[in-house]
């Protein structure tokens, strides 16, 4: 956003504002604190970074608005219209989104009245906790949003997309979510009541291996097994060893994506360079496996054995660790034919929440971003690791090695 000189920000808190017509103004960091904007036109206006902390926006008309992180915690959009608003990368924590009535919640076989959030883009929004009762969500895109906990009851969620998104622990009762996309969203501890799935995509999702048998997700596409993939594991495994160990000249690269193998039994495998992106790898068994530049972004490996494995140079980005065991695993930097050029290992945006890495090897790996909650890096070697906004609320590091660490934005320490 680029200022222009002169003037001064908006200052428009704690005032009735009831009907105000601010359609297509531009009010970038505007300050709508605890305002009552009921009924107000802000429809294809600029609010860029603007507070809207605890305001009423109760039948607000904000559709094609501009709210790139804005900040919403706490804001009432009963029965507010935000069809085609932009709201990436806004917090919308502890915010209700539901349809209003003098009777109360009505259904949804009237929608006229709920929060209309069709074609909404929230691309990377945070929702944290927020009550989306009753909303009219077709189309919107909630891509990468976080929306732990968020309660969905008797929301219209047809084609709505929530592609990466965090859904952990969130509540879907009553509504309809067919033909909605889920893949690689993270869906564990979520509760479905009295839903439609039918047609949803839930492919590659991080989900309870139980939820994948719900009724509610019975006509729903989820991740294949090998078996319903008509795979021959065996011998794709054959293959790629004679392709790593000819140097590619035989053989054939190990590439699956978006499978279910709980469980797996692959210890002492050679995987190295294997492409596994958003595999369900639940429990796997990958005790002390080559697995040098092994691509795993987005796949679930919570409580997975990764003991004494070697993952120099692995990309781990997004992936889900939970719970796993990596004690003594190898995450430092390969050294490439020879040279002194490295590639270092990546786990940016991953989540290693109870994860045991006692003696594990980190150096110059990237997790930026990364769930390090309650982690066990004791006697590690950290040193020049990056991280750069990661959590580590409860983290154990005692006598890990820590020289040369990038600490910016870290929370918990």
């Amino acid at each position: 956003m680029k200022r222009l000189p002169g003037g001064r920000r908006a200052q428009l808190a704690n005032l009735r504002l009831d009907g105000i017509n601010l359609s297509g103004r531009r009010l970038d960091e505007a300050d709508f604190t605890g305002s009552s904007l009921v009924d107000a036109k802000l429809d294809r206006s600029v609010l860029c970074f603007a507070t809207f902390f605890c305001a009423d926006l109760t039948r607000a008309r904000l559709d094609g608005a501009d709210l790139t992180r804005a900040d919403l915690r706490g804001a009432c959009f009963r029965g507010a219209s935000l069809a085609g608003a932009n709201l990436a990368q806004a917090d919308i924590r502890e915010a209700v989104l539901a349809r209003a009535t003098e009777a109360g919640l009505a259904g949804l076989e009237n929608p006229a009245g709920a929060a209309d959030l069709s074609g909404v883009r929230a691309n990377g929004a945070d929702f944290s906790s927020a009550r989306l009762g009753q909303s009219f969500a077709v189309r919107a895109d909630f891509s990468g949003a976080q929306m732990r906990g968020v309660s969905f009851q008797r929301a219209d969620l047809r084609t709505a997309v929530f592609r990466n998104a965090n859904l952990e622990g969130a509540q879907f009762v009553g509504c309809k979510a067919s033909e909605a996309d889920f893949r690689g969203a993270i869906l564990t501890n979520v509760v479905l009541e009295d839903c439609d799935f039918a047609g949803a995509d839930l492919t590659g999702a991080i989900i309870d291996i139980a939820l994948l048998d719900h009724p509610a997700l019975s006509k729903a596409t989820k991740p294949k097994t090998d078996e319903e993939a008509g795979l021959d594991l065996p011998a794709l495994l054959d293959g790629h060893r004679t392709w790593v160990e000819t140097n590619s000249a035989g053989g054939a690269r190990l590439v699956l994506s978006g499978m279910m193998l709980p469980k797996l039994e692959w210890a002492g495998r050679s995987l190295a360079a294997a492409s596994l992106r958003t595999m369900v790898l639940f429990a796997a068994d990958l005790t002390g496996a080559t697995m040098a530049l092994v691509d795993l972004t987005g796949s679930d490996l919570r409580q997975a054995s990764l003991r004494s494995a070697d993952l120099r140079g692995a990309n781990l980005s997004d992936a889900h660790l939970n719970e796993a065991d990596m004690r003594g695993a190898n995450l430092g930097p390969l050294s490439v034919g020879g040279s002194s050029r490295e590639i270092a290992s990546n786990g940016v945006g991953a989540s290693f929440v109870g994860a045991r890495l006692t003696g594990a090897r980190l150096n110059a790996m990237n997790l930026s971003g990364a769930d390090l909650r309650r982690v066990d890096l004791s006697d590690a070697d950290l040193t020049g690791v990056t991280l750069r906004g990661a959590m580590l609320d409860g983290a154990k590091l005692q006598g890990a090695v820590l020289d040369g660490v990038d600490l910016d934005g870290v929370r918990g320490l």
